[in-house]
């Protein structure tokens, strides 16, 4: 084994380390927008690179070997000691760096981002997918959108774009065969957001019958799966507005809100390019 400066795996390196500080796999796939499959493979190609084990354990309750804790600390360090050598470095201000959930950045914001740089030609959006909580060391992001309840990060400044409203959706087809508790379809559900059926039910008073559910991963992938008819899934009416309004999907009992709301989040002494966009995100959001 010869690792250096030139080989040094860092992508592995910092699923691992993600990994060790999160302690999980779904937690650290979370932290750094990737699925868990992705994780588990990298540190995968890590063990097999260093010729050791560094987890252990079922799928359910993955740990560190001994050898894995004993490189976690180090990692730990080493990650900070980047971190904090990013932190005296000065912040670009002809871009602004954007951190979305995926699926928000793909339905909603992508398909509007002509916008702003139709009206900022100047300035680059540099645009990131996660799930995570808002990453407020100085390498993370210059406007961050969320959904939920909060709290937020101290010193941020929250600016709510539009409440989460859910509610079953499917093909006509499917909704001209419905039953009562959505009786005899498979119900789609997502592992990013558990509980979306219960939570319908009981707000809407609509008792569910016996059945299954399909759960995927992301909603863009329940999405998919709900055009193509797979079954009805409970989603959010942002981010389907596109499917609803052209007849792909309907909404048999509407939408309901969930509590949260969708907001944007820009980090303290902030530069003028993540105020504009900010500011444009507002105004789009409330059009």
């Amino acid at each position: 084994m010869n690792i250096d400066r030139r080989t040094l795996p860092l992508t592995a390196l910092r699923a691992f380390e993600a990994f060790g500080r999160l302690g999980s796999m779904s937690a650290a796939a979370d932290a750094l927008g990737v699925t868990h499959s992705a994780v588990s493979r990298q540190i995968k190609q890590l063990e097999d690179l260093l010729g050791v084990p560094l987890v252990e354990g079922p799928r359910s309750a993955t740990r560190p070997t001994a050898a894995g804790a004993r490189l976690l600390p180090a990692l730990g360090r080493g990650f900070d000691a980047l971190e904090e050598a990013l932190r005296t470095l000065p912040r670009k201000t002809d871009s602004v760096d954007v951190s979305s959930l995926a699926t928000f950045a793909m339905r909603w914001l992508i398909p509007r981002l002509h916008g702003f740089q139709a009206m900022h030609p100047g300035l680059r959006v540099r645009l990131t997918s996660d799930y995570a909580p808002v990453d407020t060391s100085a390498s993370g992001p210059d406007v961050a959108i969320r959904v939920g309840t909060g709290p937020w990060p101290e010193g941020y400044a929250v600016s709510p774009l539009f409440p989460d409203c859910t509610g079953p959706v499917m093909t006509p087809a499917l909704a001209a065969g419905l039953r009562p508790g959505f009786a005899g379809m498979t119900r789609l559900a997502s592992s990013s957001r558990v509980g979306t059926w219960e939570a319908w039910s009981q707000g809407a008073g609509a008792p569910l019958a016996p059945g299954k559910e399909t759960v995927f991963e992301h909603f863009h992938f329940m999405i998919e799966a709900a055009l193509t008819g797979l079954g009805p899934a409970v989603l959010p009416d942002a981010l389907i507005r596109n499917e609803l309004d052209a007849g792909r999907l309907v909404a048999p009992f509407g939408f309901q809100p969930t509590g949260m709301t969708y907001v944007a989040l820009l980090r303290p002494e902030p530069s003028r390019p993540a105020r504009l966009f900010r500011d444009w995100l507002v105004t789009v959001a409330g059009s």
